[in-house]
């Protein structure tokens, strides 16, 4: 799975990344909680306490088939959801109990589903329920590979944050097998997934992260003349605190004579539809400084550009 492999090595995640591990030693599986994978074809139950949850299929179109998720408790349905997006003619699901909220009554079911298709994609809702014993189900972001968001309990609270990569940065400084990614954090708050890479109490893991980066390019130097890796390790060394550091040294790594297009927009324009007329070519550098203020990453201090 060169999924980026998941380059944010964890994500590289350097190495391909295999199920329940960003960096093997970093991220592992939950032990002892129930899981329960579906083939397409057999109907499977994830029993946990009173809740038995149901992975089967549903006619969709074409004559494929679609993952369709049902809860109960005590018999009554609590839930019900499909993933269409799992669309093919045996659709494949798992589901697993994480902890994922300690606010929440219960542990989570998280339900992850693969897309298919060439460096794609997991699909993940996660189902929760609250004070009132109302259940929710919340779409966790579509990730590249076929395992999705890995969980680990980071900061040791006794629940899991999820961790994943920016795919912001899968092709665009250079093809997607010679893409990185940094790592990303979030945690589950009720019924939102929330972005918590910034805090402090999650450096010490995000810097092991920036660790495994250095050692895979240490094993082949001529990372420190990729872009696509320079691009993703600039932003994991930002997130801890290094930009000015890891700035200074992609401007005198990086590979000027790289042909992959990289543009600016003259207008203002949504992502994705600036006219052609008003897009200019512009350096690595710059395109990189600009993506990392567009996904509000920290900046170096005085990030010089070479003139062209």
């Amino acid at each position: 799975m060169n999924s980026h492999t998941m380059k944010s090595l964890a994500a590289a995640i350097f190495l391909p990344i295999v199920a329940c591990a960003v960096f093997s030693s970093q991220v592992a599986c939950a032990q002892g909680l129930p899981s329960v994978s579906y083939d397409g074809r057999h109907p499977v139950t994830l029993g946990h306490g009173d809740l038995s949850v149901t992975l089967d299929r549903a006619p969709a179109l074409d004559g494929d088939r679609v993952p369709v998720v049902k809860g109960r408790v005590r018999g009554r349905v609590v839930f019900s959801f499909r993933i269409d997006d799992a669309a093919s003619r045996e659709p494949s699901a798992k589901a697993r109990v994480v902890r994922l909220d300690p606010a929440a009554p219960s542990r989570q079911i998280v339900v992850t589903a693969f897309t298919g298709g060439p460096h794609c994609c997991t699909e993940t809702r996660i189902v929760t329920s609250d004070a009132a014993h109302n259940w929710h189900v919340v779409e966790g972001q579509r990730l590249d590979g076929d395992d999705g968001y890995q969980f680990k309990d980071v900061d040791h609270d006794g629940v899991d944050e999820l961790i994943s990569y920016d795919i912001s940065f899968l092709y665009a400084f250079a093809s997607y097998a010679d893409s990185f990614a940094p790592t990303r954090i979030a945690r589950l708050t009720g019924i939102k997934i929330e972005d918590v890479t910034g805090q402090a109490k999650y450096r010490d893991f995000l810097r092991a992260q920036v660790r495994e980066m250095e050692k895979h390019a240490s094993s082949d130097p001529a990372q420190w003349h990729s872009n696509g890796f320079l691009a993703g390790w600039v932003a994991a060394k930002a997130l801890v605190g290094e930009a000015d550091e890891a700035w200074t040294r992609m401007l005198v790594s990086y590979d000027k004579s790289s042909d992959w297009l990289l543009r600016d927009c003259l207008a203002a324009a949504p992502p994705g539809q600036c006219p052609d007329d008003k897009k200019i070519q512009i350096s690595f550098p710059e395109a990189l400084l600009q993506h990392l203020a567009d996904h509000e990453y920290p900046l170096p201090s005085h990030p010089d550009i070479p003139k062209p």
